[in-house]
């Protein structure tokens, strides 16, 4: 709790400092004509980053799974996780582990960055708030260091902001608002999350 509470902090201190040295006005995101171009299906029109969006993070979560299930990195990245003082004194390599795992996520990070500003191409400090939120919303959702049911937990929370907009326009300005109300409910129903497991303590 400790360090998520460190992370959240140091996030804003990142947020509020870019959002003093560059000033908050909106900077245009650089236009990638392959991702922007839109794609008829019908009377239908989409750009090519909403089609493949989906498409590129279920590539992503098979390459994820792959190297945390197949891999020495990924095995010691979970026995890391999992306990910190065991594994080292396994004689894991601490610093390697933990540098190979901010570069993978920061890896993910950058390709969903390029998707978002190809789609949202207006810049500004505070941007990555809100998806910020979503994100673990949609984490606790599918089960927290669960993979696989985080990125199910996107889809799900992602869909029910759809469905809220198509079937009830009135309520557009309350799309934000619809990923909380799940959160809330997820908590009271099946703190675990969808794919979560169940935790007993051990006496």
């Amino acid at each position: 709790m400790s360090i998520m509470i460190s992370a959240i902090g140091v996030s804003f201190l990142l947020e509020n400092l870019a959002t003093y040295l560059f000033t908050g006005v909106p900077k245009g995101f650089p236009d990638i004509a392959m991702l922007t171009r839109a794609i008829n299906f019908g009377s239908i029109s989409l750009s090519v980053v909403t089609v493949v969006t989906p498409i590129i993070t279920v590539i992503l979560l098979y390459v994820v799974l792959f190297i945390t299930n197949k891999t020495k990195t990924g095995m010691a990245m979970r026995a890391v996780s999992k306990d910190f003082e065991t594994a080292k004194l396994m004689g894991i390599n601490i610093n390697k582990v933990i540098s190979s795992t901010f570069v993978i996520g920061s890896g993910l990070a950058a390709i969903g960055a390029i998707l978002w500003g190809s789609k949202y191409p207006s810049v500004i400090p505070l941007m990555g708030v809100m998806p910020g939120l979503k994100c673990f919303v949609a984490a606790v959702l599918g089960g927290i260091g669960n993979t696989t049911g985080a990125v199910l937990g996107g889809f799900i929370l992602g869909m029910a902001e759809i469905m809220l907009v198509t079937f009830l326009p009135s309520l557009t300005g309350y799309r934000d608002a619809i990923a909380f109300i799940i959160l809330i409910v997820i908590l009271l129903v099946k703190p675990t999350g969808i794919l979560g497991e169940k935790v007993t303590d051990k006496v």
